[in-house]
């Protein structure tokens, strides 16, 4: 029992830093090799980890913290 109370202590501890974000980034559609169109692809998520959000802004993405 003392082990179950201390699983869930850890799990809540790591659950309750996380923070959501909305990132979106603009997505060129090719037909072959020639650039025909432009989209924009938004993902939700949720993680405590700022290198996710760094490598995607990096990449190109705008993220806004929810």
């Amino acid at each position: 029992m003392k082990n179950l109370m201390i699983l869930l202590a850890v799990c809540a501890a790591l659950t309750s830093c996380s923070t959501c974000y909305e990132c979106t980034e603009d997505v060129v559609i090719y037909n072959g090799n020639t650039p025909t169109d432009t989209t924009t692809t938004s993902d939700e998520f949720c993680t405590a980890d700022q290198t996710e959000i760094d490598a995607r802004e990096s990449a190109g993405a705008t993220c806004i913290a929810n």
